[in-house]
């Protein structure tokens, strides 16, 4: 009884791996990007020098990226799309993702835009294979964001 048991959960198992879809691993991070796009739209992509100079990013670590932030200043919906230049390289790309986080929430001034800190609040960082993604917006519309990143990614 108790081999048939295992043999019953190893399976059960396998089939659950099983259905997991791969992901792509082809696309440059503006092709994911642009996926979130529809769900955020209107933000202005950030070059090179705003990712070294204001988010203190090391743009070796990516082997293509994509910072869109409200350059209007009207709120502060922001994401970003990188694509690590190794499947090894992902945890270093999640973790500066998450140091650039926590940095816009330590220099966080409260009087400046109130109603817009709990954003920065739920903001979160998720990856998908050597795709790492991270959002700065209400829960409904982060969530949609990654959905969508994801959904970009699916083979």
């Amino acid at each position: 009884m108790k081999k048939a048991i295992v043999f019953l959960l190893a399976a059960a198992m396998l089939m659950l791996c099983g259905c997991k879809e791969a992901l792509r691993d082809d696309l440059d991070a503006g092709d994911v990007a642009s996926a979130v796009s529809e769900v955020i739209p209107g933000l202005t992509e950030m070059r090179e020098s705003y990712l070294k100079g204001a988010m203190k990013l090391d743009t070796a670590l990516f082997a293509s990226y994509s910072v869109n932030i409200n350059a209007s200043g009207t709120s502060i919906d922001e994401y970003g799309v990188f694509k690590a230049v190794s499947q090894e390289g992902v945890k270093d790309v999640m973790k500066a993702a998450e140091d650039y986080l926590q940095q816009r929430k330590d220099n966080w001034m409260p009087e400046y835009m109130p109603e817009e800190r709990p954003k920065l609040d739920c903001a979160r960082v998720r990856s998908f294979g050597l795709y790492v993604v991270y959002v700065i917006a209400f829960d409904d519309v982060r969530d949609a964001a990654f959905a969508s990143a994801e959904a970009a990614l699916k083979k």
